[in-house]
């Protein structure tokens, strides 16, 4: 009756950057870093995608630290479609900026 309708396909994005966060032992990935290494304006308010560690959802962050409340489907696919591009691009990053970029959960 009050039931919200489900978004499959931003469970879909959010489910895939978590299980890529985890097996690489990742605590957040720093969209914002990276666009700016690339010299790119960022084309969304997404500053990081951060693993919430005590509860293990994935969270979108704006540039204040803040955490985004209910971001649509089209803001996750688009990190999505970054965080995909990082990954690939992985090599090419020099490590003193990398590092920067995918944060360890040791760090």
């Amino acid at each position: 009756m009050g039931r919200k309708n489900y978004d499959y396909k931003k469970e879909l994005y959010r489910g895939t950057i978590k299980q890529i966060m985890k097996v690489r032992n990742l605590r957040s990935i720093s969209v914002y870093n990276y666009l700016n290494w690339k010299g790119i304006a960022p084309l969304s308010n997404v500053h990081s995608v951060k693993l919430d560690i005590q509860d293990g959802y994935i969270n979108l962050f704006n540039k204040q630290n803040e955490k985004i409340e209910d971001a649509p489907e089209s803001l996750y696919a688009e990190t999505y479609k970054t965080v995909m591009e990082i990954f690939e691009k992985e090599n090419t990053i020099p490590w003193k900026i990398k590092r920067n970029i995918l944060v360890k959960l040791t760090r």
